[in-house]
């Protein structure tokens, strides 16, 4: 089948490029040079509208919305921006447009709020009404989260709120979103913390800070250390490695071995010597690489599968996609092989679905492994919300 899409492909592209060949030469229906010329009608000047439109199927495989789409983005709370002719809106899972598609480009709502940039090449914060709520737009800005916005300008990155009150008085070399409301900030490649006030809460002095769902990890001469979300160190103890905390527990490397440790820095497993790393993986499993390959143990470090296998990826949904002899399935809890590996490659569950690629194309499984959408789609992306991304070839 894939084969087949992919012959139908090359042939129209052939075509086409031929044709386009033969045609005699024309002026553009636009000067892009002329001045008054405006940023719209440059853009759309040399736009080209996709063959293969996109739309969005059900869980059942249904397209329920029409592939009309010259691009498409996932659900966000019940809402996805969408491409039509070159302009980008909101359409709601009934595939309703509720955002007119006035629009250069148009990203996820969260918390409320979605960016846009219009076609002045503005960034401009809008609700889910549509109605924009900063009053001047910004050149340069990234999505607005716990009420600020991470913008970048030519002295550097800086958070500004919907006024475009300015949080920092000095810019930074770097800044990430806020997370749990606080910010890894960056300037001579050392790193500190901020939190929503401005208010340092760690020094730039890290040469690596993360902030994790419990508690801040931050490197500082070659060794990882712990810290609450006040900047307090929690345990003197510093650790080559050390990843994030999973059921009270956290993988540590110190001396060339690993160990699972306690919120207090005690060992609680010690692993042999010549691992190569171990890493929470979820469903209170963790994922062990040695030469042999990968396998997963448990909070007591007992190894669960009966073999080593090539990959083993994070739990979703209750299963952990793995791959043997090239070829992929998922692992319950257990570590056993709840779905065989069969499938050419695949991608976490999501709605109780998950992509797997076969030779006719990429389909979705259930849990138990049944295909419950045939393996038609030349290009699907994975469920959300009830909704998945489909280009649709009707060649």
């Amino acid at each position: 089948m894939v084969n087949n899409m992919l012959e139908k492909l090359k042939i129209l592209f052939i075509s086409t490029a031929l044709l386009s060949s033969c045609l005699p030469d024309s002026q553009p229906d636009v000067d892009v040079m002329a001045e008054e010329t405006t940023e719209e009608e440059a853009f759309f000047s040399d736009y080209e509208a996709s063959d293969m439109k996109f739309g969005y199927i059900n869980t059942s495989g249904q397209l329920v919305i029409e592939d009309l789409y010259d691009g498409v983005r996932e659900f966000s709370e019940d809402l996805a921006a969408t491409n039509l002719g070159g302009k980008w809106g909101y359409i709601d899972r009934l595939g309703q447009t509720v955002i007119s598609h006035d629009y250069r480009s148009a990203y996820a709502f969260q918390e409320g709020i979605a960016r846009v940039q219009d076609f002045d090449k503005k960034y401009w914060f809008i609700d889910g009404q549509g109605s924009k709520l900063n009053s001047v737009g910004f050149d340069a800005a990234y999505d607005c989260l716990d009420d600020l916005i991470r913008v970048r300008t030519a002295q550097g990155y800086n958070f500004i709120n919907l006024n475009g009150d300015t949080l920092l008085s000095d810019y930074l070399d770097g800044a990430k979103d806020f997370k749990r409301e606080l910010s890894v900030i960056q300037r001579d490649r050392k790193y500190g913390l901020i939190n929503k006030n401005g208010d340092q809460v760690m020094e730039m002095e890290y040469d690596k800070i993360y902030i994790d769902d419990e508690y801040i990890r931050a490197k500082q001469d070659g060794s990882y250390f712990l810290y609450d979300t006040m900047g307090n160190k929690i345990f003197e103890t510093g650790f080559e490695k050390l990843s994030k905390f999973q059921d009270s527990f956290a993988a540590a490397k110190n001396k060339q071995q690993w160990q699972l440790i306690s919120e207090v820095a005690k060992s609680i497993h010690l692993f042999p010597s010549d691992l190569k790393r171990v890493e929470p993986a979820g469903e209170s499993r963790w994922r062990v690489t040695s030469d042999e390959g990968v396998t997963l143990v448990d909070n007591e470090g007992r190894t669960l599968t009966k073999e080593a296998y090539q990959s083993i990826f994070n739990f979703s949904e209750g299963l952990a996609a793995f791959s043997k002899n090239n070829k992929w399935g998922y692992l319950d809890s257990e570590g056993q092989e709840h779905i065989p590996a069969t499938f050419d490659l695949n991608w976490d569950f999501k709605d109780g679905r998950a992509r797997v690629v076969t030779q006719g194309g990429i389909g979705f499984i259930d849990l138990s492994g049944n295909m419950v959408i045939r393996p038609i789609f030349f290009e699907v992306k994975d469920f959300e919300q009830g909704r998945a991304r489909v280009q649709i070839y009707r060649g």
